[in-house]
């Protein structure tokens, strides 16, 4: 003997299993986007945090080559890359345009040009009346785009990537 199960029954039980799969998958999408924006975000201050030990490491320096050698030390530091990798060699040379842009960037905002030798005598990229260390934030960030290029073409993978590092989880020890 057969149950009777009105087609009402069946029409409701579909669309709960469609508004089921609607709902898996809105939040597959959802929890990819926030990934992404995740990655995104973790991207953004990584790049923020090189560049602020490169410009840290600049303050001290007397001259374009002490910055370039403090810079290259604090990038070693910030990205944790082997010194004995001759490809960090050919990375830390590429990087010299980029530590040239925060040294002249110092230079501009800290110093009297004229009281300048010839060698440290910095290349204004472009002048604003209302807010010129806005108008030459644009050096910084064309040499820190051109970096990442070069590092792509060295490393062949996005300068980002190297931030998507994860971490063994440790265990904590409770003594």
């Amino acid at each position: 003997m057969s149950i009777f199960r009105p087609a009402a029954l069946s029409t409701l039980e579909t669309h709960a299993v469609e508004a089921a799969a609607a709902e898996r998958g809105f939040r597959e999408s959802y929890a990819t986007e926030i990934a992404r924006l995740e990655r995104e975000r973790q991207r953004a201050w990584r790049r923020f945090n090189f560049l602020a030990a490169l410009v840290a490491a600049d303050a001290s320096a007397v001259d374009r080559e002490a910055s370039r050698s403090f810079q290259r030390a604090a990038a070693i530091d910030e990205l944790d890359w082997p010194d004995s990798d001759p490809s960090t060699a050919t990375l830390l040379e590429a990087m010299t345009p980029l530590a040239d842009a925060v040294h002249d960037e110092r230079l501009l905002a800290t110093s009297d040009l004229e009281t300048q030798t010839p060698d440290d005598r910095p290349v204004p990229v472009s002048a604003s009346i209302e807010d010129p260390a806005a108008a030459r934030a644009p050096a910084i960030l064309f040499a820190l785009a051109a970096f990442e290029e070069r590092y792509e073409e060295i490393r062949g993978k996005p300068f980002a990537a190297q931030f998507d590092r994860t971490f063994a989880e440790t265990p904590l020890v409770d003594f």
